[in-house]
């Protein structure tokens, strides 16, 4: 087998990162790895698994395609350094236009292409385990299902705000994104909820509300929250159509009939 010219048969590459040097697993160990077990490592559900940058659809969507490219970039220029550094993703828009699917594409980009750990979890789910963890019969504490979370390099969580957020929800996801934040280890996070903050949201009351009503990321995560994702990810703002939509048209021309 030839040697790996960036690491020279290491497994270990080193970076530059504000002049210092670290080190970090080759690429190479990666592609060496069974993809199936590498997916697995990452939590990517079976469903998103084949979600890639290659093969997202923008078609003729201006917004779609910047944040493709927004995506892209995020994932070319990792490791970010300087004002950058832990910077993170935050995609908002409606149902079924490619948010997960970003946020899992440059989740695999980073590990297949650059050995980088990371995790994904659905926002239900992660609440749930961390639940879970209180149950005595459970044999797993609450820092057992957190520390990896804080710790791993890179952290998709998607559907943000699918439930009205409890003071103990707040908190605990507080918690998970201000140390992630603190120890500049980015998180790309997906919602279904647009972003307007609260003095915007107190203008449209007053004009007669929101004449679609819809309900905005803020209402659902409070200020604190939200004030946090503002400070550690780049808002990319999506806007498409559902492409679930268009899939039932295959699905009812496929499985049933």
């Amino acid at each position: 087998m030839p040697v790996c010219e960036k690491c020279g048969g290491t497994g270990f590459e080193i970076v530059v990162r504000d002049e210092r040097e670290f080190a970090k697993p080759c690429a190479c160990r990666v592609r060496g790895a069974d993809a199936g077990d590498l997916l697995g490592r990452l939590r990517i559900p079976p469903r998103y698994r084949a979600c890639t940058l290659a093969n997202f659809e923008s078609g003729s969507s201006r917004e779609l395609r910047a944040a493709w490219e927004k995506a892209a970039t995020f994932a070319s220029g990792f490791p970010h350094s300087g004002v950058s550094a832990g910077l993170g993703l935050l995609f908002t828009g409606a149902n079924g236009i490619g948010k997960t699917h970003l946020g899992v594409a440059v989740l695999r980009e980073l590990a297949e292409a650059k050995g980088v750990r990371g995790q994904f979890w659905d926002f239900h789910e992660l609440m749930r385990e961390i639940r879970a963890s209180y149950n005595p019969d459970v044999r797993m504490t609450e820092s057992d299902v957190l520390d990896p979370i804080i710790e791993t390099d890179i952290l998709v969580l998607d559907d943000l705000g699918a439930w009205k957020m409890t003071d103990w929800m707040n908190d605990t996801l507080f918690h998970i994104l201000n140390q992630r934040y603190v120890h500049q280890r980015p998180s790309i996070i997906t919602t279904n909820f647009e972003d307007r903050d609260a003095s915007e949201i107190r203008r449209l009351d007053a004009a007669g509300g929101d004449p679609l009503d819809r309900e905005y990321l803020v209402e659902r995560i409070g200020n604190r929250l939200r004030s946090r994702l503002m400070e550690m990810c780049v808002l990319v703002k999506m806007k498409g159509t559902d492409h679930r939509v268009h899939r039932q048209h295959f699905n009812q021309s496929g499985a049933l009939r």
